[in-house]
């Protein structure tokens, strides 16, 4: 994501500059030269604010608005002096647009952003090809445009590939301690059906022979009896022992998922006792969409997760330390899944905006897993 930001970034900035530094000189002398800087200005301080918190779920509204100032400052500059240098604004313009809208949309502002160029061509600029001039920076929008959308593919396909493997790191690990209870169970039938069996009927031949032998030899034959009564009851309790659910340690799934986030500080309070190698997975999904939306969306650093249970009534809560989230904010695909997986357990997820950050509430009962 640092890539996606700054990489961006300094080829804006440079661009601005190597355009502004001509156009200034340019201007000098101008009765434009004041409108003319102020708009260049203008342009780089939206330019640079959109392109800073790319992909920021929370912005996009007031980003589509910056752009739509950024196209205005541009074709201001484009109609108080014309300049064959100034409509590369345009280009760094469209190159934002990916981002922040989709395709379609993205071309019909190019479009449409052509259109008002090649008017002002043809009406203010004193150059003979205007059809040539506006159909040569329309190739470079859409070469800008097709390049950013490229951009954004590949950064959804990874941000989509990574959430994919957590998942199946998520299912590994509830699957390796559903795996030690299955163990379990079956070392308990064994021990029950096989030495319990043969035990068993080692105390009824102990207890005939007991009878048929000398009076001298009943009190060995006697304590060879308790020993095996003995070993069966401790047989027994080793098989209730075994035969005990293991509940399934959820607090070392999180940890293991947050190893994957280096620059994360993951604090886990709290505990929860779960039984359902299904529940705990279904559970551990939505925490890693939270834990991984406060990083994509928050930029948060530092994740506080208070784990409550009281007897069939859970409550988990994420609480971030990120830029926060607005009122208006609008549920995304992870939101509506993480409500999607806790509906069978009459659960439902809350985005609380806090003074520093953003809190996830998940709260659910057992009654029907």
């Amino acid at each position: 994501m640092n890539n996606d930001k700054h990489l961006p970034i300094l080829a804006g900035i440079i661009t601005w500059s190597a355009v502004a530094y001509i156009e200034f000189q340019r201007l000098s002398g101008s009765p434009y030269v004041a409108v003319g800087v102020i708009g260049y200005v203008c342009f780089l301080v939206l330019f640079a604010t959109v392109v800073h918190q790319l992909g920021n779920r929370q912005y996009y509204r007031r980003h589509r608005f910056f752009l739509h100032l950024q196209l205005l400052i541009a074709l201001l500059l484009l109609l108080i002096h014309p300049s064959d240098l100034a409509p590369i604004l345009l280009v760094v313009w469209a190159a934002q647009l990916a981002d922040y809208f989709s395709r379609k949309h993205s071309i019909l502002l190019v479009l449409f952003s052509n259109m008002v160029f090649y008017l002002i061509i043809v009406m203010f600029w004193k150059v003979q090809s205007h059809f040539v001039v506006a159909l040569t920076f329309l190739g470079f929008q859409l070469f800008a445009l097709g390049t950013a959308f490229a951009r954004v593919s590949e950064r959804q396909a990874r941000e989509e590939l990574e959430q994919v493997n957590q998942q199946l790191l998520a299912t590994r690990i509830i699957l390796a301690q559903s795996s030690k209870q299955e163990e379990r169970l079956r070392i308990a039938r064994d021990l029950h059906d096989i030495l319990g069996h043969q035990l068993t009927a080692l105390n009824l031949q102990l207890e005939i022979l007991q009878h048929k032998v000398d009076q001298g030899l009943q009190t060995s034959v006697m304590e060879t009896k308790q020993l095996a009564k003995q070993l069966l009851e401790n047989i027994r309790a080793v098989v209730r022992d075994q035969r005990t659910a293991i509940t399934v340690d959820i607090r070392q799934a999180i940890q293991t998922l947050a190893t994957r986030l280096p620059e994360l500080t993951l604090e886990i309070h709290g505990n929860l006792h779960l039984e359902s190698a299904y529940v705990a997975e279904q559970l551990l999904l939505c925490i890693q969409e939270g834990i991984s939306n406060a990083v994509r969306h928050g930029n948060a650093k530092n994740i506080q997760l208070n784990l409550q249970q009281e007897k069939n009534n859970i409550r988990i809560d994420i609480d971030d330390q990120g830029i926060g989230c607005s009122s208006s904010f609008k549920p995304g695909n992870g939101l509506t899944g993480m409500q999607e997986r806790l509906a069978q357990f009459n659960g439902h997820t809350e985005l609380i905006s806090r003074e520093i950050g953003c809190r996830l509430s998940i709260a659910l009962e057992l009654h029907n897993a």
